[in-house]
C-alpha cells in the first residue's frame, strides 16, 4: 500500500532534509502546486516554497506531516 502524501496547494509540509550534512533534520514549507508524477521511480515531487523564500521540488516520500490550507 502506498502512503506517499499528495498535498494540495496551501498546505504546509514538515519533511525530511535530504541534506545528511545539514544539522537540521526537519524542514518546513508551503505546497505552491500540484504534484507531478516521475515516470521512471513512480516517485510524486511536490513544489514547495521554503521560509528563505526559495523553491525546492520534494521527493512526496520524505513528507511526514501536512497541514492542510488554512489551518484546519
Amino acid at each position: 500500500m502506498d502512503i506517499t502524501p499528495n498535498p494540495d496547494r496551501g498546505a504546509i509540509v514538515t519533511y525530511l532534509n535530504p541534506d545528511v550534512l545539514d544539522p537540521t533534520a526537519f524542514l518546513r514549507g508551503v505546497v505552491v502546486g500540484d504534484h507531478v508524477v516521475d515516470p521512471q521511480t513512480s516517485h510524486a515531487w511536490v513544489p514547495v516554497l521554503l521560509p528563505d523564500c526559495t523553491m525546492c521540488v520534494l521527493d512526496a516520500r520524505n513528507i511526514i506531516e501536512v497541514h492542510p490550507p488554512g489551518g484546519a
